[in-house]
């Protein structure tokens, strides 16, 4: 249960960080009609309010599993399921921020449904909650414990989730619009890919040099020796999802150097799509193994 928790965790961050990522850097408003059409912003931006109301409704659902976990192994057997909660929920540090973090995904969700009424003030709302919520895993893992570390592993955690979830959710935004506009269009001729791919490999390159940066970070605060990378749990499940990510790394290399080139060409369109939604699949298993990562002491105890 606790790796699904956590995936489903950060699926719910990275997707709301593909809504917003379409909505600000894919096709901002004041960019329609240059690099891309105003029609398929508008598909564009249509998918994205979806793919954040998906994310706005999964992240309450993910956080209440979250206390759910930590209640059971909290858990006093001498004591009712109910005094443990209110202590766990009020008498500690953890419960404190979890408190404040569901609060903000009952509000980031009303953001994101409310999107059809509130319109700008409503994205501008969202955005500002998934960039605090990112914060969350930070507060409440292996960042937060790093003594006299924790003014750089708290932020550099949180460049981390939000690079991830720009890369990640931004190309899942790719893909659904694509199948969006290929739905209404009712034709395979008909595509996005050569307008989108181009945009969204300018925003997906500096986010990938970002998670890179950030994750070397992190793997030297959290490992003593290059030799705990062997030792340790920690470091095995950390060279497992090393070997993922190069998986992912990689196929993302192949998609922009040989695949977006013949995007213009018959076949090309349905090559990215196919590649993409592998590199999505990867990826997504990727923030499985990280899920278990977080559960996993790098001390090895």
């Amino acid at each position: 249960m606790a790796p699904l928790t956590g995936w489903l965790l950060f699926g719910g961050l990275v997707t709301c960080w593909g809504a917003i990522t379409g909505r600000w850097l894919l096709v901002p408003p004041h960019d329609v009609g240059r690099s891309i059409s105003r029609v398929h912003a508008e598909v564009s931006l249509g998918v994205a309010a979806r793919l954040g109301r998906i994310g706005g409704l999964t992240l309450p659902v993910a956080l209440g599993l979250v206390f759910l976990r930590q209640l059971q192994e909290f858990r006093d057997p001498f004591a009712s399921w109910a005094e443990d909660a209110q202590l766990l929920a009020f008498g500690t540090d953890w419960g404190t921020i979890w408190i404040v973090g569901f609060a903000g995904s009952v509000l980031l969700m009303a953001a994101f449904l409310s999107l059809k009424w509130t319109k700008q003030a409503g994205w501008v709302i969202a955005s500002l909650l998934t960039v605090s919520l990112s914060v969350f895993p930070a507060l409440t893992g292996h960042a937060n414990g790093t003594e006299g570390l924790r003014w750089i592993s708290i932020p550099g955690d949180l460049l981390h989730v939000s690079a991830a979830g720009v890369w990640i959710g931004g190309l899942t935004l790719v893909l659904l619009s694509e199948h969006s506009w290929k739905k209404q269009a009712q034709s395979p001729d008909y595509t996005l890919l050569p307008e989108l791919v181009p945009v969204f490999s300018r925003i997906a390159l500096p986010a990938v040099i970002v998670l890179l940066l950030t994750g070397t970070l992190a793997a030297w605060m959290h490992l003593s020796s290059l030799s705990a990378l062997i030792a340790t749990s920690y470091g095995r499940t950390l060279m497992v999802k090393l070997s993922l990510v190069f998986v992912v790394l990689l196929i993302g290399f192949l998609n922009w150097r040989r695949i977006t080139p013949r995007l213009s060409d018959v076949y090309g369109p349905l090559a990215m799509r196919k590649s993409a939604a592998l590199e999505v699949l990867f990826a997504h298993i990727v923030l499985l193994v990280t899920a278990v990562l977080t559960r996993t002491s790098p001390m090895d105890h």
